[in-house]
Parts: C-alpha cells; sequence; structure tokens
C-alpha cells in the first residue's frame, strides 16, 4: 500500500515544480525564437547579397564596356564624336535594359559628355554631384553613391563610378553607371518571406545607398553609436539579431546583415520588432497560464490519493517519451538540414566549376590554335628547338583538355554513353588493371553477389571510378593493407537520399571499396567530394579523383555515400540505379578527319564567337587556308551582317554567347534568311550545350578544345555537301532580307 504524501510536500511541489518548468520553457521558447530570427536573417541576407552582387557585377561590366568604348580617346575625341558614343552606351544600356537606368561620361569640369538613354541632355552640368568628390578622392577604384533627388525621381537606385585616370595621374573625370532601384526591390522581394521584413544596402562606413520603403524621414547615414553601424565597421561575424532602430522608424526592429562579397557594401535585412515582442508576450502568458494550471492540477491530484498519484506518474512517463521522441525528430531534422545544406554548396560548386571548364576550353581552344598557326607558318624552317616547344604546349593542351573533362564530371556535364552493366563481370575483369596499380604490399579481395542485378551505368566511367577509389584507397595504406571490393543490393530510403534531388528512394546495386587505411577525420570527410581538395604532398594528387565520382554519380541518378574512421579505415560506397536489357547505348558519330590540306578558295566562312582569342585564332587560320573569312562577336551582329548581304557559305559559331541569342538560335535565324548556308557550332561541353539550347541532330557540332586541322575538315566537307545545292540555284535570282 502506497504511503500518503505529506500536504508541505504536495504544496511546495505544486509550487516550485510549475516554476522551474516555466522557467525552462520561457528559456526554450526565447532560444528557439532567437535561433528562428537568426536563420531567417542568414538566409534572407544570403540569397538578397547574392541578388544584389549579380546586379552591381552587371553595373560594374556596363562600366567596363563604356570603357572600353572610348578606350584612348580624350574629351576633345569624345565631344567630336559624340553621336557614336552616345549609341555605344545606349546599346551597353540596351544589353542589361532591366538593370541599368543611365550610362553617363563626365568630363573633369563636371559636364556630361556623353549619356544614354534618349531623354539625357549632354553638356549638363554635374559638378556639384556627389559622384565627383567621391571620383577624385577613389580614382580608378570602383566607388558607390546613392541615387541623388532628381535620379531617385526617375528610378535609380545606386550609382557606381569610376575615373577615367590612371594610378598617379591627374583626375581625369569619371564614367558612372546607374542602377534601377526596381531591379533591387524585385529580387529582394523573392528573398524575404517575413510580412513587414525590408532589405537595405548599406555602405560600410555606415551610408545608406538604397532601402526598400524607404521615406524622407529615412537618415542617409547611420548614427555612428549605433550598434549595427558599429558591427560593420568592425567587420566582425554576427552571432545573433541586433535589437536597434537603426533607420530611425521610430520602433525597434531585429537587424541581420551580410557583407556582399569582398565589395564595401553589406546587405541588412529588418524584422519589424513589435509583431516579435507581442508573440513572446503572448507565448510567455500562455506557458504562464499552463505552469499555473499544471501545479493546480498537481495538487488536486496529489491530494485525490495514490491511485491518481500512479496516474500522474503514469502521465509523466508519457510526457517524457513524447519529449524523447520530439528531440529525436529533431536530431533527424537538423541532419536533414545539414545534408540540404551541404548539397547546395555542392550544387554551387558544380556550377562554378562547369562555368570555369566552359572559360579554360576557350583558353585551350586559343592557346592549340595558335601554336598549329605558327606550326603553319614555320613549316619546314623551324629548327628542332621550336618544333620541341610547339610540341611540348601542344602536350600541355591535351593535359589541360584532360583536367577539364574531370571538372566537367564533377559538374555533371561530361557526355555519357548508358547502358545495362553487368557489374560482377565488370570488377572481374577489370581486376587485372587494379592489381597492377597497386603494390605488393596491398591484398585485393573481391567479394560479389551472384545474384547481383545488372545496373545502368557508363561502363567506362564505372572503370575510372573504381579505379580512382582503389588508388586513393591504395595511398591511404603506405604500410600496406587490403582493400575489399564488395558488390551487393541496396535499398535506400528517402532520408539516406537527403540533398541528393537527381536520385530516388529504393532498390540500387551497391559497390563497395574498403581499405584498411588511416581513414579521415570528420572535417576531411565532408569535403572529400570537392574539386582540388587533396590531403597528398603537392605533385602527388589534383583533389578531382573523387569530386569526379561524385559528378558521375550523380549524373547517372545513383548516389555516393562515404564512411571512415581515423586509423580504421575507409569505405566508399557507389550506388548504381537498376537497369534492364533494354538500355542501349546511343551511337557516337566519329569527326571526319582530313585527308589532304584543305583549300577554302571560293568558299567564305562567318565566325561568330564572342573570346577574342578564339576569334581571332579561328579567322587566321581559316584565312591562312585560302577561305574568305568575315568575323562577328554575337549572334545578333552576324544575322545583321547577313542581312545587308555579306557573302557567307558557312556559319562557324559558338553555341553559348551573350547577347540574349545562343548559336543554335543564330543558325536557325540564318537558315530562315539564306537556306543553302552551311552550319558547324562549337561549345566546351557539347553534349549538355545541344540538350539546354537544342540543336541535337540538326546541326554539325565539335567540342573545345579544337584542333585547326579538324575544323578545316568539317568546314571542307560541309562546303563540299553544299556545292551541288549551290550550283543548282546559280540560275536563282538571289533574295536578301531587308535589314530591320
Amino acid at each position: 500500500m502506497d504511503r500518503p504524501l505529506r500536504p508541505g510536500a504536495i504544496l511546495a511541489a505544486a509550487v516550485v515544480l510549475p516554476a522551474l518548468l516555466f522557467a525552462v520553457l520561457r528559456q526554450h521558447d526565447m532560444g528557439h525564437r532567437r535561433d528562428a530570427l537568426r536563420d531567417e536573417g542568414v538566409v534572407a541576407t544570403q540569397l538578397a547579397g547574392e541578388q544584389a552582387q549579380r546586379l552591381i557585377d552587371g553595373g560594374i561590366l556596363a562600366l567596363d564596356r563604356a570603357e572600353d568604348a572610348i578606350a584612348g580617346l580624350s574629351w576633345v575625341q569624345i565631344q567630336a564624336r559624340r553621336a557614336s558614343v552616345q549609341a555605344d552606351l545606349r546599346r551597353i544600356e540596351a544589353a542589361q535594359p532591366a538593370i541599368l537606368g543611365l550610362l553617363a561620361l563626365i568630363r573633369p569640369d563636371g559636364r556630361v559628355a556623353a549619356a544614354g538613354g534618349p531623354d539625357q541632355a549632354p553638356n549638363a552640368d554635374a559638378s556639384g554631384f556627389e559622384a565627383m568628390r567621391a571620383a577624385r578622392e577613389a580614382g580608378r577604384s570602383v566607388y558607390f553613391e546613392a541615387a541623388s533627388r532628381e535620379l531617385a525621381a526617375q528610378g535609380a537606385g545606386l550609382v557606381i563610378g569610376r575615373g577615367r585616370a590612371a594610378e598617379g595621374r591627374p583626375f581625369d573625370g569619371l564614367i558612372l553607371s546607374v542602377l534601377r532601384a526596381e531591379a533591387f526591390f524585385t529580387a529582394w522581394s523573392q528573398a524575404g518571406h517575413r510580412p513587414g521584413g525590408r532589405f537595405a544596402l548599406v555602405r560600410n562606413d555606415g551610408t545608406i545607398l538604397m532601402r526598400q520603403g524607404a521615406t524622407a524621414a529615412t537618415p542617409a547615414l547611420l548614427n555612428a553609436s549605433d550598434p549595427l553601424r558599429q558591427a560593420m565597421l568592425a567587420d566582425r561575424p554576427q552571432s545573433a539579431p541586433l535589437a536597434t532602430d537603426s533607420f530611425g522608424d521610430g520602433e525597434i526592429q531585429y537587424v541581420a546583415w551580410r557583407r556582399i562579397g569582398t565589395l564595401p557594401l553589406s546587405i541588412v535585412y529588418t524584422i519589424p520588432g513589435l509583431p516579435e515582442q507581442r508573440m513572446a508576450s503572448l507565448s510567455l502568458a500562455l506557458n504562464g497560464i499552463g505552469c499555473f494550471m499544471a501545479g493546480l492540477l498537481l495538487a488536486l491530484f496529489a491530494f485525490s490519493g495514490g491511485r491518481r498519484a500512479r496516474r500522474d506518474r503514469e502521465t509523466l512517463k508519457r510526457l517524457e517519451a513524447n519529449a524523447s521522441d520530439l528531440r529525436a525528430e529533431i536530431a533527424r531534422r537538423e541532419a536533414a538540414e545539414d545534408g540540404l545544406r551541404n548539397a547546395q554548396r555542392m550544387e554551387g560548386l558544380g556550377r562554378l566549376t562547369g562555368g570555369v571548364a566552359h572559360d579554360f576550353n576557350n583558353l585551350l581552344t586559343a592557346i592549340l590554335g595558335t601554336a598549329r598557326a605558327l606550326e603553319r607558318h614555320l613549316g619546314s624552317r623551324a629548327d628542332e628547338r621550336t618544333r620541341r616547344l610547339l610540341g611540348a604546349t601542344v602536350a600541355a593542351v591535351d593535359r589541360g583538355a584532360r583536367l577539364n573533362a574531370s571538372l566537367l564530371a564533377f559538374a555533371r556535364r561530361q557526355p555519357l554513353v548508358l547502358a545495362s552493366v553487368d557489374a560482377n563481370l565488370l570488377v572481374q575483369d577489370f581486376r587485372p588493371l587494379l592489381r597492377r596499380a597497386l603494390d605488393e604490399s596491398v591484398t585485393l579481395d573481391l567479394t560479389l553477389d551472384k545474384k547481383l542485378p545488372p545496373c545502368r551505368a557508363d561502363a567506362a566511367q564505372l572503370e575510372a571510378a573504381l579505379l580512382n577509389l582503389v588508388i586513393n584507397a591504395r595511398d591511404a595504406m603506405p604500410r600496406g593493407g587490403t582493400i575489399r571490393i564488395v558488390s551487393r543490393r541496396a535499398w535506400l530510403q528517402e532520408q539516406a537520399l537527403a540533398g541528393n534531388p537527381e536520385a530516388q528512394p529504393g532498390p540500387y546495386v551497391a559497390i563497395e571499396v574498403r581499405d584498411t587505411g588511416e581513414g579521415m577525420p570528420p572535417e576531411v570527410r565532408e569535403r572529400a567530394f570537392e574539386p582540388f581538395f587533396t590531403t597528398k604532398k603537392d605533385g602527388q594528387g589534383t583533389g578531382l579523383g573523387l569530386s569526379q565520382v561524385f559528378g558521375f554519380m550523380r549524373q547517372i541518378g545513383g548516389h555516393v555515400a562515404i564512411q571512415s574512421t581515423p586509423r580504421r579505415g575507409t569505405t566508399v560506397t557507389l550506388y548504381l540505379p537498376l537497369g534492364s536489357e533494354s538500355d542501349g547505348a546511343p551511337g557516337r558519330t566519329a569527326s571526319p578527319t582530313l585527308a589532304a590540306p584543305v583549300s577554302g578558295k571560293g568558299v567564305s566562312v562567318l565566325v561568330v564567337e564572342d573570346e577574342p582569342a578564339v576569334r581571332g585564332v579561328a579567322v587566321e587560320m581559316l584565312t591562312d587556308a585560302g577561305f574568305s573569312v568575315l568575323a562577328a562577336p554575337d549572334g545578333p551582329t552576324a544575322l545583321q551582317l547577313l542581312r545587308e548581304g555579306v557573302p557567307a557559305d558557312i556559319i562557324f559559331s559558338d553555341v553559348v554567347m551573350p547577347g540574349g541569342m545562343s548559336g543554335v538560335d543564330l543558325a536557325r535565324e540564318a537558315r530562315t534568311l539564306r537556306p543553302g548556308v552551311g552550319v558547324l557550332l562549337a561549345s566546351g561541353y557539347a553534349a549538355e550545350a545541344l540538350a539546354k539550347h537544342g540543336g541535337a541532330g540538326e546541326f554539325d557540332l565539335i567540342g573545345k578544345p579544337y584542333d585547326m586541322d579538324t575544323v578545316l575538315g568539317r568546314i571542307a566537307a560541309l562546303a563540299q555537301r553544299r556545292a551541288p545545292e549551290a550550283e543548282a540555284k546559280e540560275s536563282e535570282p538571289a533574295v536578301l532580307a531587308s535589314p530591320r
């Protein structure tokens, strides 16, 4: 029989326990709200900062293009060519109409020499403009100013300027790029999701350059004692939202901020404090009422006797179980969020890597073309040393192309040949090559599931992935050990695929590569798939092996996981999607080879390439081969040339170009104007370029970097293919589209 509780103990428990519960709930609620505000501020400022960075980069690009347009011209020459210069400025503005509001050239005396836009009057006086003072102080550096009232009334938001004078030279005027406020506000409206949340662009000295919903009462400069300004001047990382009235709105707001890249600018995000305080007060009141009721019920239940006490204990146990489940659910959710953030980081790296690979291919193309041009130019006159240096250049380009292929593999832009593959047979056939990659101190074991179903993969890329993993395992065991390759069937749940949108839950073929090496600490394991990340000594690895495996697995819709413990070895598991007998490999078309020197006599070629170095090499090579060559930097310019009636039997164009028109779009428009024109397209990653822009099977395609001998052969083949059509139309009158 249970002993009855003493009344004093019951009353003490009825007071102390609810008070403690109230304190815990209050502390938890405050921490939860603080964390929620911090997370919202981090996400909002990151998204808004990226959008602002993109818009500002567009404004700086406009400055560069405007400076290129007047490069080498004095103000007298600019004045004499005002109409042409203003036309150039308008074209630059037209390239980014949603961003650019105005481009202007201002002389040292403050007079506007030229400006874009139909309503901008040259010779206007801008000597009192704040930008003049800033330009004199900044010199060649880019500076940022708030738009004047006159410009703000016309929709301007941010003024970006740069002086013309070289370092150490007297002030020689400036170039201004005025960005539209609406472009920033539209982008920011997608970054903030809380009602009343607003963004502002603040210079790091405290000057407010732009703010959503700004009023005439809004100060132009943060108060010197304001916590936000002090934090920005100190450039210290933000750990929690600031509670302050930085913008003079008359009420306390929660403020989060983030610096925009390396620019002297910061994105500030403000959340009204009054609704938060009301919610906190309401939550506090509810917690108080709940705790009071809990205390009252505790006293009533305690006084009711032993049966009620047992029921209370059972209720407490259930509450503890629910709390444990809630904590477990929170832990699972945090793990999923970590996986999502990591996936987003890897996706960002993939996009950056793909863009770098595209530009790298252009550089390699220019270098290879230049080397081949020197070989043709020198011919038999080249001495042994020259031939050796040229050969070394070509070999270096080939190494660069292979490195680029690894980058494209990580970015998931490599062409694949997918088919149904017997993973067991592939591993067994590949074992001799894997064995040759190891030394005698390393043992290679295979444990293969005899009932393994076929998988869907690119056999060559899967072999390359296994070789990369085996070599990494070998390097992790300097004193020898065992590498075991295991094949098995696996089933992946949705939780295991968090952050991998390319893969779907379900059955997979798993191939594990286990080693008994040194293992990896958690901080190394988290970055193992990043390109160029390696813990090996200089010269012993590029850091692209695991990133290439990562990109390949994501590209085929599979998954890769890594488990490692220091001094206990590493296991990398490849999860390959199931295949079927109907999976086939698409055919590959071989590039025609050049059997004899090509003569372009009587054939005209229009070269369209936005990269000047690549365009110059292509023009020179085609000219040397006897072709009549005309060049254009983008699609619209090329179309204008065709409308003006320039001769063009063949169009040799890049696929990805600025100006809003791809090479595929240009080719289709050109064939509308001239149905018989031949087309050869070039791209750094051919498979993805045609998948994105269309044209697969419609036009001939060559990958970058390309050898000019191959290009000459392809163009010659197009000219020969086009010759019968041209002869059939010789008697027909030529009809050209009138310029638009």
